[in-house]
């Protein structure tokens, strides 16, 4: 199916853009996607007249998203509701629900964002928003020589077959650890297949040595990580890693990223907290521009500012300052 045979040059021109969009991002998606767009393209004024034709309009916008904010497979709903439109079959009222809930993805802000950390993410680089580095170098050094870890792993390689376990690129991977300690479906203990019986070896050497796997005979030691996904921002930090919450993460790298998707609530969906600080904070404002107005400076504005809202007079000027900043921010919001 390639460009070639798609005949008009606006199809090509609108494929090629779109082409180009997929190859931003990371994790091979554009690998594993061009078919299915050239494939769509292929058939569009064909399935343009489906009556669910809306339910792939829906879908598609997903697909030049970045994995890391699917919530679903996207790439194997897309492939289900084009195979349904090509036939002339209809989708079914329980797909179009599944739409309805999905919605629409991120804005390409958000999109963007998330693409440039992709790529970072995928090549293992986490240093534009870990501080230290030396900390995951001297840990890494010290196993890399420890004479004990190079025995179990050679009593390992002794017992099994490791390279039939390996992936593509070399890499042998413990199973992944999921969110609020729920296990996947292969978590039970069967000790009848020999693959089995290796995953769950290599399971307990990996928490033994605080690995997420091996790569030849290199361990591939665990790093202080931020990762996004689809539900939030998760921070790892290895269980032998001595944290420092001021030196070890950038914090304002992180709470970029976080913040990108996560939208201030306005209105009556916020809470009653949140909404109280609100109020303090254009009090604060009002406040402030009345001491102006009456040449009041420096500590005896700061007084009249604290009096107004009741707070201690003793109560530290930093507390607010941040006040103050916080309503300059969400004076516009409100």
């Amino acid at each position: 199916m390639g460009i070639g045979l798609l005949c008009s040059p606006l199809v090509k021109s609108r494929l090629n853009l779109e082409l180009k969009r997929l190859s931003r991002l990371a994790f091979y998606q554009a690998d594993r996607q061009r078919d299915l767009i050239v494939r769509f393209h292929r058939v569009r004024t064909k399935i343009s007249k489906h009556q669910d034709f809306y339910c792939w309009e829906m879908l598609y916008p997903w697909l030049f998203a970045p994995l890391t904010l699917w919530p679903i497979d996207i790439e194997g709903a897309a492939r289900h509701v084009l195979a349904h439109l090509e036939s002339g079959k209809r989708v079914g009222p329980k797909l179009e629900l599944l739409l309805a809930m999905l919605g629409n993805p991120p804005a390409e802000a958000v999109q963007d964002v998330v693409i440039a950390q992709d790529h970072l993410v995928q090549q293992g680089s986490y240093e534009k928003l870990i501080k230290q580095t030396c900390k995951y170098d001297t840990n890494e050094k010290e196993l890399c020589d420890d004479p004990e870890f190079k025995r179990e792993w050679n009593q390992i390689k002794r017992s099994f077959e490791v390279d039939e376990f390996r992936n593509n690129k070399g890499i042998i991977r413990r199973r992944p650890v999921q969110e609020r300690n729920f296990r996947s479906r292969d978590w039970a203990f069967r000790w009848t297949l020999e693959r089995k019986r290796f995953q769950i070896l290599f399971d307990a050497f990996c928490h033994r040595w605080h690995l997420y796997g091996m790569q030849g005979d290199k361990p591939l030691l665990l790093k202080l990580s931020v990762n996004l996904t689809p539900h939030g921002t998760m921070i790892l930090i290895p269980s032998y890693w001595s944290f420092d919450r001021k030196r070890d993460l950038n914090w304002e790298g992180i709470m970029h990223l976080h913040r990108a998707r996560a939208g201030e609530r306005q209105g009556p969906k916020l809470s009653p907290n949140k909404l109280a600080k609100h109020r303090e904070a254009e009090l604060a404002r009002k406040l402030q521009a009345e001491a102006a107005s009456k040449g009041l400076r420096g500590e005896a504005k700061r007084r009249w500012i604290m009096h107004g809202l009741q707070w201690h007079p003793a109560t530290d000027e930093s507390k607010l300052k941040r006040l103050l900043k916080f309503g300059l921010k969400s004076a516009a919001r409100l």
